[in-house]
């Protein structure tokens, strides 16, 4: 699907009608795994879903994330190695998929972040189970609210990730670095608000970190791009522009306050809550600095990002768009 290709409009909308169709089939796997989770192991469980097919920018091999609930793990986390309860949670949850039922257990992964990834018998979908970091969910709630201010984003989003397919980069320009990129793009031609701007006011949850987000009165929502093949072009040959000059030694991808902030200042510029957590030098020793808009001192996979952005076949000026 390239973007000098008269045939980009037509392939576009396919794939949005693709992760149209996965965001929408969703609310019976969520009814199902919860009420296979409460019977096994607690009444007081509670799932999440997020991802790609919550986000509505998903194709049909894209896996499903899932939170799960304890009573008091909404609001826990940590940077350190995973706790005693969290693998004994994470063992609760694989056993469940030892019995008989329409889903299989496939993995079981530790690390930072231990995950059960289970299988749907019929279906062949693949989900990927946590019960220790329910960021990603706000996140996904967030960025759900900036799809909703700018439509065109979505459409975006589903054009670079099979745009990074295409050049074999998956691995290195995963889908929430992407995600990152493009909203701090949009915020710094101010079509999108800061993160700090929606959470004005709202009080830390998890130590220094503010789940929630307020939505924006209609007086102060951006101007929306209007949702056209022309315009959807433009705006994806800007972000190419945007990136291929971008200076990433001296400034940092940070859509919590949407504007540029040089490397060396990010730590100064953060709420005072957070001036008082130890960042250390993540923003500063790596390659690149793209900050987390949730977790504030978190420089997202510094160490795999890749600088080299093969934009020459998506740059070409005077496209026409097709008929």
């Amino acid at each position: 699907m390239s973007l000098t290709s008269s045939t980009f409009w037509s392939e576009l909308l396919k794939k949005v009608l693709i992760a149209n169709k996965m965001q929408t089939n969703l609310a019976d796997i969520e009814a199902e795994l919860q009420t296979l989770l409460k019977a096994k192991l607690s009444t007081k469980i509670q799932i999440y879903l997020f991802g790609s097919r919550v986000l509505g920018i998903a194709q049909e091999t894209s896996d499903l994330d899932i939170f799960v609930k304890f009573e008091d793990s909404f609001y826990e986390y940590t940077d350190n190695p995973p706790t005693r309860k969290t693998i004994v949670r994470q063992a609760m949850i694989a056993k469940v998929f030892n019995s008989r039922c329409n889903w299989k257990r496939i993995e079981q992964r530790r690390g930072r972040c231990p995950i059960v990834i289970i299988q749907n018998r019929f279906t062949g979908l693949q989900c990927d189970i946590n019960c220790s970091d329910a960021y990603a969910y706000f996140q996904n709630k967030i960025v759900l609210y900036l799809f909703e201010l700018q439509p065109i984003a979505r459409y975006m989003i589903i054009y670079l990730r099979d745009w990074i397919r295409k050049h074999g980069q998956q691995d290195m320009f995963r889908s929430h670095l992407l995600l990152l990129m493009l909203i701090f793009f949009l915020q710094i031609r101010e079509h999108l608000p800061g993160i700090h701007v929606l959470q004005a006011g709202l009080s830390p949850q998890i130590g220094p970190v503010i789940c929630d987000f307020n939505k924006l009165k209609s007086l102060n929502e951006p101007c929306q791009i209007a949702l056209t093949e022309q315009n959807v072009r433009a705006q994806l040959k800007e972000f190419f522009k945007f990136y291929g000059s971008f200076d990433f030694d001296r400034y940092a991808i940070c859509p919590y306050l949407g504007t540029y902030v040089e490397r060396r200042f990010l730590n100064a510029s953060m709420p005072k809550r957070y001036q008082m957590v130890n960042m250390d030098s993540k923003f500063t020793r790596f390659t690149v600095a793209i900050q987390d808009f949730i977790h504030l001192n978190f420089n997202k996979e510094p160490l795999r990002f890749a600088l080299e952005l093969p934009i020459c076949d998506a740059v070409t000026p005077n496209v026409k768009p097709s008929t």
